[in-house]
């Protein structure tokens, strides 16, 4: 029986676009309760993998390709403009809603 790899599996998941922001909701709430921005930046990376190649993704969110992966990798310095731009590349938005 062949193995699957998990990676594989999770981005066919996160190519669901509910799933995806479920995944990446926990991700965040996770980052602020333990300050780990870089688990919430693999998140994102995984949904960007996903949806797309990262060329692709920049384009689409008016970045460099090279401005994302810095970003991605935790040496730049993301800010919610350019957060809130990726996001829309990949089809998603960020939502507020009351505990």
């Amino acid at each position: 029986m062949p193995v699957k790899s998990y990676q594989d599996d999770l981005l066919i998941r996160l190519s669901n676009s509910d799933y995806a922001a479920r995944y990446l909701k926990i991700a965040l709430d996770e980052t602020l309760e333990d300050g780990n921005t870089e688990a919430f930046l693999l998140a994102l990376k995984n949904v960007i993998e996903a949806k797309g190649n990262v060329k692709d993704i920049a384009t689409a969110a008016d970045i460099t390709r090279q401005h994302l992966h810095r970003l991605l990798s935790g040496n730049g310095n993301p800010t919610l403009e350019t957060l809130a731009a990726i996001l829309n590349a990949v089809d998603l938005s960020i939502d507020f809603k009351p505990n």
